[in-house]
């Protein structure tokens, strides 16, 4: 289990960044698995892996050494040897207690390493799994928020512009705008919402103050704290009692006060129930990473509609993603279908209608079943 390092000598730099990296991307299965997760697929800029783009694209404004990644027991071990960060800065949660939870233990680790410093610190909240572009765009929009919760004690939202009716994501309702004396104004936030059916995503679409919630969140420690103990009290008990836990390295104590928190997301903890927020838009090409559709956003197109990857022989097949890692000496051959994904990868063959691609989590869980089953014969 992880162990707490004190310092008694704070960094003099007040800008952080903490990459959430806990999940595996069951959803992009079986190309990511719990020994390859989806923070190391090829998918990003210039055929980087995911983590090191999220990694490349904070560096303009947030130093190295400030740097956290918080994911799981097991994800450390898989990250540690890509020294893309020190072991030091790679945080290990006890149990999956989603991002409330994560940032939660973050933000006690912080208080015990660096004390009343820490509440001074303005944290950047960023994932793994986004596709960003051009990188200019975003360090100015981030720089710009992240001045602007230090300076007027906020929590701050990247807001994103639809450019289509996405059910797959939450939107955030932006008000007025509160600072329009830099190239990137400053919005009022009205409320977040959850994901919509198609026919409200086209009515936010057309409305225009409507933009998807990229799940990029800012703000200052203290800010923070005092947030989340108005919006929900026993995330900053569990805060507080970690970090004098950490302190002292009574990690179990640590992992027992964080089993016992809810298993919600800081959306729902947090930021759908503040009043204090501020939203930038996302003036940059912004996809969440989520499953095997968007492979249909970032890569191209056959003069058939087909996303093809690897080694793949198609024949009348319209609008199907293949996808051939290559790691076994076989070739995918598709012939009059349509609207399918066929994935190879880790001794896996998927064959699904893409209509099932959110379902994929389901799918994954019956072979868990199977494998079960099977290995009890």
């Amino acid at each position: 289990m992880e162990k707490s390092s004190q310092s008694n000598i704070p960094t003099t730099n007040k800008k952080w960044a903490v990459i959430m990296a806990g999940g595996i991307g069951e959803r992009f299965w079986p190309l990511s698995t719990s020994e390859h997760p989806k923070q190391l697929l090829p998918l990003g800029n210039n055929n980087n892996i995911l983590l090191k783009d999220a990694i490349e694209r904070i560096l303009p404004i947030v130093p190295q050494d400030n740097i956290w990644l918080a994911t799981s027991e097991e994800l450390k071990s898989i990250f540690i040897p890509l020294h893309l960060l020190s072991e030091e800065q790679i945080i290990a949660e006890p149990y999956r207690k989603n991002t409330a939870g994560c940032l939660s233990y973050i933000t006690a680790h912080l208080l015990a390493k660096y004390g009343e410093f820490a509440k001074d610190i303005t944290i950047a909240v960023l994932t793994a799994d986004q596709l960003i572009e051009p990188m200019d765009a975003f360090v100015k929009a981030v720089s710009r928020i992240m001045d602007y919760v230090a300076e007027k004690n906020t929590l701050g939202v990247i807001g994103i512009p639809p450019s289509r009716p996405e059910i797959g994501f939450g939107y955030i309702e932006a008000g007025n705008i509160l600072c329009d004396d830099k190239d990137i104004p400053i919005y009022s936030v009205k409320k977040f919402h959850e994901k919509p059916n198609e026919q409200v995503a086209n009515e936010y679409l057309k409305a225009g103050t409507y933009f998807w919630n990229s799940g990029m969140f800012f703000w200052k420690v203290q800010t923070f704290l005092e947030e989340i103990k108005k919006a929900n009290p026993v995330y900053w008990d569990a805060i507080i009692e970690m970090s004098e836990e950490i302190k002292h390295n009574n990690m179990d104590k640590v992992y027992t006060i964080f089993q016992d928190l809810p298993n919600i997301s800081i959306d729902y903890a947090l930021m759908e129930q503040s009043k204090n927020i501020v939203m930038v838009k996302g003036n940059f090409h912004w996809d969440d990473l989520g499953s095997w559709t968007s492979l249909e956003r970032i890569m191209p197109r056959d003069e058939n509609g087909n996303v093809t990857h690897g080694n793949t022989v198609s024949l009348r097949t319209v609008n199907s993603i293949l996808y051939n890692d290559n790691s076994l000496p076989i070739t995918i051959v598709s012939a009059g279908v349509e609207n399918l994904v066929i994935a190879v990868a880790h001794n896996v063959i998927l064959v699904m209608d893409k209509k099932e691609a959110p379902n994929l989590k389901e799918v994954l869980g019956e072979v868990e079943k199977y494998r079960h089953q099977k290995g009890k014969n």
